[in-house]
């Protein structure tokens, strides 16, 4: 019997197991892709005799059901009640020519190579090990009989969720960016954790603006946006105030994001490039907005800006809806990346809705506005934009 409690550890001994036994039969809560374990699993496919991985909170990974979505030997299991949560692996020759891992890793990269782990080996040489290996066998038999095989629409419902579910689930984890580094845990990043009334203190706070100015800005975008069907259709002048580009429309504009410095910007501005309107269409006035929402805008946006515009981008989707987008500009970014612990060269156009809208949407001033005034309630219909007020530096 051994103690297996670091990743280099398991992987050496999985990858000794894989070759050196004949016949696999396991039960994993989760599985991924992408790692070393995978891939020998899928060179020794044959010798899969029964493998039941669950699909609870759409944490194993769908192209790990497309490798052996046609393998008969291969099932997954959906526990209606509860959680399937067992790491059991039998590697198997004889009744007499057998080892067992058994803890706390699922078949994942992260389990083999990121997570902190405890898992024991046992083999036919150790103590009890025949009551050992039967009640191994009946965990697997038992979790056989009650899973399912996975069919083409089965993988294609469940890879539907499973990208609709994978941003909260890295922002819940704390991993960012296109190599997943760690980052801080949301609880731990203290704006997220205000509540309504410590969010709407921190902006009386400011002291660069002013509340009701700022309420002012809010209430004007909101009128244009409701009076005119299409971005397009405003006047020159109330564009360049939505879009945060000087103009004589109204005092403030610059509020929540000034974006004169960006020349090529308000000149597509000026010019009422259509395809920045058809990406302002893209998201409603009301109601929830999604990702889809989001890329959809992203979309006809980047007909207009292919490079990293996110600033721009974020002013006008903040003026549409100040209650779920934020402006991102040079005057407030240090302050929000560094609390957020979000590095600022991971604010892309993709990036922009993991990173910044998806905690947002995590916060507990955002979740609960519990409103007690009209003026709060003005602020509220405006929250997500409002940051802009707690991360300024003048």
């Amino acid at each position: 019997m051994k103690l297996i409690i670091s990743s280099k550890q398991l992987v050496k001994e999985f990858s000794r197991l894989t070759k050196q036994y004949k016949n696999f039969y396991w039960t994993a809560a989760w599985a991924g892709i992408n790692s070393k374990h995978f891939d020998e699993l899928v060179i020794n496919k044959d010798k899969i005799r029964k493998i039941v991985i669950g699909i609870h909170f759409y944490q194993t990974h769908p192209d790990f059901i497309k490798a052996f979505l046609d393998h008969k030997n291969v099932q997954f299991m959906n526990q209606p009640e509860g959680t399937f949560h067992p790491k059991l692996y039998i590697f198997h020759n004889s009744e007499k020519d057998w080892e067992i891992i058994i803890g706390s890793s699922n078949f994942t990269k992260e389990a083999f190579d990121r997570n902190t782990e405890a898992n024991t080996l046992v083999s036919c040489l150790d103590n009890n090990s025949e009551e050992f290996l039967q009640a191994a066998f009946k965990l697997v038999e038992e979790s056989w009989k009650t899973s399912k095989v996975f069919s083409e629409i089965d993988l294609f419902h469940y890879r539907t969720i499973w990208k609709n579910q994978r941003s909260k689930i890295k922002s819940l984890s704390g991993l960012y960016g296109s190599e997943e580094k760690n980052s801080k845990a949301i609880h731990e990043i203290p704006v997220i954790n205000m509540t309504w009334s410590e969010f709407v203190t921190r902006i009386h706070e400011e002291d660069s603006h002013g509340l009701e100015r700022r309420l002012k800005v809010i209430e004007i975008s909101r009128k244009l946006f409701s009076s005119n069907e299409h971005f397009s259709g405003l006047k020159e002048n109330e564009r360049k105030f939505i879009a945060g580009a000087r103009t004589n429309y109204a005092a403030d504009w610059g509020y929540f994001g000034s974006m004169i410095g960006r020349g090529d910007y308000v000149h597509e501005i000026i010019a009422n490039n259509t395809n920045i309107s058809l990406a302002l269409d893209q998201i409603p006035l009301s109601g929830q907005i999604t990702k889809c929402h989001y890329d959809n805008f992203v979309k006809y946006f980047m007909k207009v800006f292919s490079g990293n515009y996110i600033g721009v981008a974020s002013r006008l989707l903040a003026m549409k809806r100040p209650d779920v987008f934020y402006c991102l500009t040079s005057k407030n970014q240090k302050k929000f990346c560094n609390e957020f612990d979000v590095r600022k060269s991971d604010i892309n156009y993709e990036g922009y809705w993991e990173h910044v809208i998806q905690k947002i949407y995590d916060s507990e001033w955002w979740l609960n506005p519990t409103v007690s005034t009209n003026q709060e309630q003005k602020i509220s219909n405006a929250r997500a934009a409002f940051l802009d007020a707690i991360y300024y530096e003048g």
